[in-house]
């Protein structure tokens, strides 16, 4: 169903409930005077409707925010429901003459004031879960960037003249371990990655120089900070969630 189809389907269902509830209306009111209790009563009923259905008219699920989405829905439609049964009650309770309109018309506002702290509970796990959400996205997003460095590293360490063959052979298995990294929480995962980073640069530096001069360069410098990009690979892997 598209999003098109999707809203014209909610329209026609929130009119034909609307219908309902107007033709409910005037079947009992129909030539007969309203007092004031029933004023109210076919008020707090449109509320509870609206209530129940506003969530359904506004609120879209697909799978790409299917979790996002469910602790705030969860959240409102526990409220609502607890609005419902309590509206009734009051309504009841007005109808038996058991409590006063005044009574039934402060019970109706603590109600909505309640279902307010409801929502502000439900907006507040949204933007919490968005927020965690965006969090895991860009930890992803850099250890995804650290491992297509580490691959466009290893092709420039692969073609190393043979000097260089031992600082060759510790930084590619190095880079070869980068591939297995996972993100963590923490700050001392992120510190640790982008010392990663810097130390895949800097390498990168001495590869394109000795592919430039090699005679220039010494293989001390690369062994040097191959044997740092190893230490910092195995600081990184012994971080766990």
């Amino acid at each position: 169903m598209t999003r098109n189809q999707s809203l014209a389907f909610r329209t026609i269902l929130f009119l034909l409930g609307g219908g309902v509830v107007a033709l409910a209306f005037f079947l009992n009111t129909s030539g007969k005077f309203l007092t004031n209790e029933a004023i109210f009563t076919w008020l707090s009923i449109c509320v509870m409707y609206l209530m129940f259905f506003i969530p359904i008219f506004f609120s879209t699920i697909n799978i790409a925010n299917f979790s996002g989405k469910i602790p705030s829905l969860s959240i409102m439609w526990m409220g609502i429901i607890g609005y419902i049964i309590a509206s009734i009650i009051v309504i009841l309770l007005l109808s038996n003459a058991v409590i006063s309109l005044n009574n039934a018309v402060v019970g109706q506002v603590a109600l909505l004031f309640l279902f307010a702290v409801c929502l502000f509970l439900a907006f507040f796990a949204s933007s919490h879960v968005r927020e965690i959400s965006e969090e895991e996205r860009k930890k992803t997003q850099f250890i995804t960037g650290l491992k297509a460095r580490a691959q466009v590293l290893s092709l420039s360490a692969s073609n190393l003249p043979a000097e260089y063959e031992a600082a060759k052979t510790a930084t590619l298995r190095t880079l070869e371990e980068i591939k297995y990294l996972s993100p963590v929480n923490g700050f001392e995962g992120f510190d640790l990655e982008f010392k990663i980073m810097d130390s895949l640069n800097v390498i990168s530096d001495i590869c394109d120089s000795i592919a430039a001069d090699a005679q220039s360069v010494s293989s001390v410098s690369l062994e040097r900070e191959a044997k740092k990009l190893q230490t910092l690979v195995k600081e990184r892997k012994l971080l766990i969630n």
